[in-house]
């Protein structure tokens, strides 16, 4: 629950809590309204809390060079910092003579004295 839709909760709870005149049978509107308020408070304290921990997270690791935590709801598939090498493979129909000619093309950094 972000921060905008807990003030929009709490508006709610304030509007059937103060503004409301009503009273259908088997419902209390003020009841309600009362405990939506007490929601949204709880979810804007969670969120107020949560961004905090970010932050401070976050200046942390800039202050010790680290990098910054990823946070549980965001998917990282790839990270662009870290070096990826594409898997050397021998061709089948080719002979050790020829492969080593067409990886040392794809694979220029790697050197024929490491094999």
């Amino acid at each position: 629950m972000g921060i905008p839709l807990s003030l929009a909760f709490f508006t709610l709870g304030a509007i059937l809590t103060f503004a409301v005149n009503s009273h259908p049978s088997g419902l209390n509107l003020d009841t309600v309204g009362v405990i939506l308020m007490l929601v949204s408070l709880a979810g804007l304290g969670i969120t107020l809390y949560r961004e905090q921990w970010r932050r401070k997270m976050v200046e942390e690791s800039i202050e010790t060079g680290s990098p910054t935590p990823v946070a549980v709801d965001d998917t990282v598939l790839v990270d662009p910092s870290t070096p990826y090498e594409a898997p050397r493979r021998r061709q089948p129909d080719l002979t050790e003579e020829e492969d080593e000619h067409i990886n040392a093309r794809r694979h220029p950094e790697v050197d024929k004295q490491s094999h």
